[in-house]
């Protein structure tokens, strides 16, 4: 066998591996926003050690025949990377992903690139080291980052003439039909106070809010694009940031007039690098409205109430219980069946009777805080009051969910914060009268708090759980510590790889009378 032929051979075979495994490595680019960063933390290094670890020892293989002139080993060495190619494919098509791949203009692009960046590395090769010529199939995690990096330019040109269009349409209708632009942002609370603030909004205005978390430049472009029309009175946009700079750049594109800050607490902490860069960067949205503006914060979150201080204005704060520094607050909160019930206390202003289909103690939060920017946007206590009653629970955030089957599920999937998984919490510890079950995988992105924030989820789920499923490895060994530490039995702790698993042998340890927490669902890549 000659060179050319061993060459043709690892090529051909080379490009079937790229391409059978060309939409798992976009599916993480697009999971991590097509940031870098987040690929590199979060896939590369425990690509390269497991699956993909098999392909650099068939590439360092090839490179030994190729250097000694073993071309007879080009027919083997293809072989086992066809078979390694068709075994990644038939483990991809068997998984069950939460959120498919979509192949949109931007990951199409993605691609392109990663191909062109792979011939590119052959024909340098082929010219002048034809022996290393599997090599670049070993480095396309590599050049999956490269690609990202050599299509920020045209990125920014298709992202520029986007905002331009939402900036320019968001401005006309302003101007001409006098809509209003809220912005809400916060480490955590921002996607569940949007939708209670828009409905309570559309107990008097015609709103359009951001649905799911689209929470992007890009996310808020297309709606606004898309979807506002003449007839809206309000917009509503959550405006979500993993690096500082990210709310400046929301602001600047919708241009709010009035603000709600839900919380400043350690949610991206690993990309933000400390709470005080998370909270200068949350407060941008106060920082960016006009002085004439309204801007409504969280006054029980200290850091909320500390990053206030720095502004140049004035803001109206709420909480949960009277203080002297809140404008809202809540009393006389009771559980009424399956609803909530409490007054909405608007200080110097009126009182609101409220009921209300959301549980726990976070979610009557959200909603004074709502119902306080709602008051000063023009609401009567009546609009209040009925806007508040329409609410509907927030898919995936504390959602009671009754099967029929007489176990209750608490589906908080959505969830990853501290605070918000000690409300679910929280939640979960009223069903005196049951068996109280958690599912979780901890939570993500927290850096260097990491580690006590699980040992300290583990001592609460200790305190308030019967039974423990712990799903994945990335967090299970900090959350077994912490139970450890409260004497939880560890014959009432199960651990499943992946919340597949755990859901498949979930119903044969559940009986009628439980009730199931489902306390956050990592992405794919960081279950595994």
């Amino acid at each position: 066998m000659e060179q050319s032929v061993f060459v043709v051979i690892l090529l051909v075979t080379g490009a079937f591996y790229w391409f059978t495994r060309l939409p798992e490595w976009t599916y993480y680019a697009q999971r991590e926003s097509y940031q870098s960063g987040g690929f590199y933390r979060h896939h590369f290094t425990r690509a390269v050690v497991s699956h993909h670890g098999w392909q650099g020892a068939l590439s360092l293989v090839a490179l030994l025949a190729g250097l000694l002139k073993w071309w007879w080993m080009g027919v083997p060495i293809g072989l086992l990377v066809i078979v390694q190619a068709l075994s990644s494919n038939r483990k991809l098509k068997r998984k069950e992903w939460k959120i498919p791949l979509h192949w949109t203009a931007r990951a199409t692009r993605l691609a392109v690139a990663q191909g062109i960046v792979l011939v590119c590395e052959w024909m340098v090769l082929w010219r002048w080291f034809p022996a290393g010529i599997l090599v670049p199939i070993w480095l396309s995690l590599w050049n999956v980052i490269l690609a990202l990096w050599l299509t920020k330019p045209m990125e920014w040109v298709v992202q520029s003439r986007f905002k331009q269009k939402a900036r320019t349409r968001l401005r006309e209708l302003r101007e001409l039909q006098q809509l209003r632009v809220v912005g809400i942002t916060g480490s955590y609370g921002k996607t569940s106070s949007k939708y209670i603030l828009g409905s309570i909004l559309g107990a008097k205005f015609d709103v359009l809010f951001t649905p799911g978390s689209f929470n992007t430049p890009m996310g808020i472009c297309r709606v606004v694009n898309e979807q506002l029309s003449g007839h809206h009175d309000v917009f509503v946009a959550e405006m979500g940031a993993r690096h500082r700079g990210d709310i400046q750049e929301l602001v600047r594109l919708v241009e709010p007039s009035y603000g709600l800050i839900t919380s400043v607490g350690p949610a991206h902490l690993e990309t933000f690098g400390s709470l005080e860069n998370i909270g200068h960067t949350k407060f941008d949205l106060a920082r960016g409205i006009a002085p004439e503006g309204i801007v409504v914060v969280n006054g029980d979150n200290f850091y909320c109430v500390e990053e206030a201080k720095t502004l140049p204005r004035d803001v109206l704060f709420y909480g949960f219980q009277e203080a002297p520094h809140l404008s809202a607050y809540a009393e006389q909160v009771r559980v009424e069946g399956q609803e909530t019930a409490f007054t909405l206390v608007l200080v110097g202003d009126t009182k609101v009777q409220c009921k209300t289909r959301l549980l726990g103690r976070h979610n009557v939060l959200n909603i004074v805080g709502a119902a306080l920017l709602a008051r000063r946007m023009g609401l009567s206590p009546e609009d209040l009051e009925r806007g508040i009653a329409v609410i509907q629970p927030v898919e995936h955030r504390l959602q009671l969910i009754d099967p029929g089957t007489g176990i209750l599920v608490i589906d908080d999937a959505f969830n990853s914060n501290p605070d918000g998984a000690a409300a679910a919490l929280e939640v979960l510890s009223q069903f005196s009268e049951r068996r109280k079950w958690i599912v979780t995988p901890g939570m993500v992105e927290l850096g260097p708090q990491s580690k006590e924030a699980h040992r300290a989820l583990g001592r609460k789920i200790g305190t308030v759980c019967d039974e423990v499923i712990l799903v994945g490895k990335l967090n299970t060994s900090d959350l077994m510590a912490g139970l450890q530490e409260v004497s939880f039995p560890a014959t009432r702790v199960h651990t499943f790889r992946s919340l597949g698993e755990a859901q498949q042998l979930l119903p044969s340890l559940l009986r009628p009378g439980d009730v199931v927490l489902f306390e956050n669902d990592l992405p794919d890549h960081l279950e595994q």
